[in-house]
């Protein structure tokens, strides 16, 4: 059965915290030399894989997990696909489609909870993991999503917005679980499915970020609409921040070309600049290292946005963060752990955690990328799918 990793004292197979996102960081250190990966590294992989491939193989698992990116099935497709490439591992490309095979049919059957439209655990994210579509059914579920997408579309003063879910009293602009996400999505749908309605509806997503993010102080796109007296109005990480929106402007720039994408990804590195991050400048503001709302996922965001322009100060920005996360490392304990900050929590210190997007091992992904750049070699690329780094 392998092995399962855990969220505090839960156990987890998903990819924002348990087994798919261990596996998901060890292809991104694989695809950095396998050398890099060590023998534990391999150790930690194959029973990563090996749950993975149990919960594939059980006539019963899919309909005992949700069918989100982060949070369920879909998450458990990506890895396995991510795995499949950097090891050039034909049972875990083969595992991947039987696992797309019944997320499609999750899809279809519509037998995954409640309706959601962000990129975490709903629509947008699931969409992700079915391309490039791979069989009819996979087909047929993706044409499926982006239908809903677009018929989830709520026209504001700024343009189309995405609501999490029906009903949801704010609209949260940025990537984990609004707009930035879910056009992401339709812009990298609108190019895999040859979509015009969904690259079109993307293209006027992006700006109604850019209307947004348009301040007296600088762009940045708001927390959440409307906002609230006890949460900062703005934040910088991949989950609320330019680190996360600044993936939708990428993908658009990829595929549209033109000047003005790439104005606005200046804009995003601006913003990151002006915040002044990793310093903690008070209470709350920048507490996270790790890749959902923390330091990794901007030293990740940097080197995507290194890898396409080649710009050196993106590689020394990723390392000068790099410095600061690693004099943080938990010097108990075996091996290398990180801990975030709940400083409303009588003991603010967290303990930390094993997964991707919150703990260790999305950190050594981007520490893995950024030694492989700075060795003047440029790592495989983990694509997951036909489109670029969300992650």
């Amino acid at each position: 059965m392998g092995w399962q990793w855990r969220e505090g004292s839960n156990p987890s197979d998903n990819l924002y915290c348990g087994t798919a996102g261990v596996l998901l960081s060890c292809a991104e250190v694989a695809g950095c030399g396998q050398q890099l990966l060590g023998p534990a590294g391999s150790a930690v992989a194959e029973a990563a894989l090996a749950r993975l491939h149990y919960l594939v193989e059980s006539p019963d698992a899919a309909d005992d997990v949700d069918a989100g990116l982060f949070s369920g099935w879909a998450g458990i497709v990506v890895a396995l696909r991510a795995w499949a490439v950097a090891s050039a591992n034909g049972e875990a490309e083969a595992a991947a489609r039987v696992a797309a095979d019944r997320l499609a049919d999750q899809v279809v059957a519509e037998r995954y909870g409640d309706p959601c439209a962000d990129i975490i655990s709903g629509d947008a994210g699931t969409l992700l993991a079915l391309l490039p579509v791979n069989s009819d059914r996979c087909q047929a579920a993706a044409e499926a999503l982006v239908g809903r997408l677009i018929a989830a579309a709520e026209p504001t003063e700024f343009g189309p917005q995405w609501r999490m879910r029906p009903g949801y009293p704010s609209l949260m602009p940025g990537f984990s679980h609004g707009t930035a996400g879910v056009a992401y999505a339709l812009a990298v749908a609108g190019v895999a499915l040859d979509c015009a309605p969904a690259a079109e509806l993307a293209r006027r997503g992006a700006d109604t970020l850019i209307a947004l993010g348009r301040r007296s102080e600088g762009w940045a796109v708001p927390l959440q609409l409307p906002p609230k007296p006890d949460r900062p109005p703005v934040f910088y990480g991949w989950c609320h921040g330019p680190a996360g929106t600044g993936r939708l402007f990428a993908q658009l720039e990829a595929t549209d070309g033109g000047e003005k994408w790439t104005g606005v990804i200046h804009e995003c590195l601006g913003a990151l600049e002006r915040s002044g991050l990793p310093e903690r400048r008070y209470p709350g503001f920048w507490d996270n290292v790790a890749r959902c709302c923390g330091t990794a996922g901007l030293g990740s965001f940097l080197l995507d946005r290194c890898e396409v322009t080649g710009e050196r100060r993106l590689l020394d920005w990723s390392q000068s963060l790099a410095v600061d996360v690693l004099n943080g490392t938990n010097a108990r304990g075996v091996g290398a752990s990180w801990s975030n900050i709940e400083y409303t929590a009588v003991n603010p210190l967290l303990a930390p955690e094993p997964g991707f997007m919150q703990g260790a091992t999305g950190i050594a992904g981007w520490l893995a990328r950024l030694h492989t750049f700075r060795c003047g070699e440029r790592p495989v690329p983990v694509r997951l799918g036909v489109d670029p780094r969300w992650v």
